[in-house]
């Protein structure tokens, strides 16, 4: 089972007053290029980042073998970065797309591998933490044009989540993204 990776690492990061991407963990790793060594890890391949604000910049952080996504229309919202993904032929050929947001750095391996587990072509997998919707997200390759087409203006999967029929996933810390510099662990 062919899986690629997406880490949507787009955004302004307006409230945090930089882009998340660009945030650095005690070793010193961009949030960005940790997020795409997590996916790494638990098996996808290959593994795309996103990037829009400062686009160079995070792009310098990512590893070798992790690609950069270039988002032109990142501004208009996360579904901007969902649909481009979803655009990539890496995904198109796969049989599974696994979505990760830049911000959450408590999601873990065991997580991302939990989800995983669910993957096929007609898979639709959303990690769930305390019965709340989280990331990452799973989209097999029949659910591919259905998601892009449901990421219309800025939303991203919201619409498309609540309609289709999705296997949840219990993955702690799934829920607690990164905002604000006083939410930083």
């Amino acid at each position: 089972m062919q899986v690629t990776g997406v880490v949507l690492a787009a955004g302004a990061g307006r409230r945090m007053g930089t882009p998340k991407g660009l945030l650095r963990r005690r070793d010193g790793t961009s949030w960005a290029a940790a997020a795409a060594g997590l996916l790494a890890a638990a098996g996808c391949d290959p593994v795309l980042v996103t990037v829009g604000a400062q686009a160079d910049r995070v792009r310098a952080t990512l590893p070798p073998g992790v690609r950069a996504v270039e988002v032109p229309d990142w501004d208009l919202g996360p579904g901007a970065g969902v649909r481009r993904a979803l655009a990539e032929p890496a995904a198109r050929a796969a049989d599974a797309v696994l979505l990760l947001l830049v911000d959450l750095p408590h999601v873990d391996l065991v997580g991302v591998r939990s989800v995983l587990e669910l993957a096929s072509r007609d898979a639709v997998v959303r990690a769930v933490d305390g019965g709340r919707p989280g990331h990452p997200v799973l989209v097999g390759r029949n659910h591919v044009d259905a998601a892009a087409a449901a990421c219309t203006g800025g939303s991203g999967l919201r619409e498309f989540l609540a309609g289709a029929d999705v296997q949840r996933v219990a993955v702690r810390g799934s829920t607690a993204d990164v905002d604000t510099p006083s939410d930083l662990p």
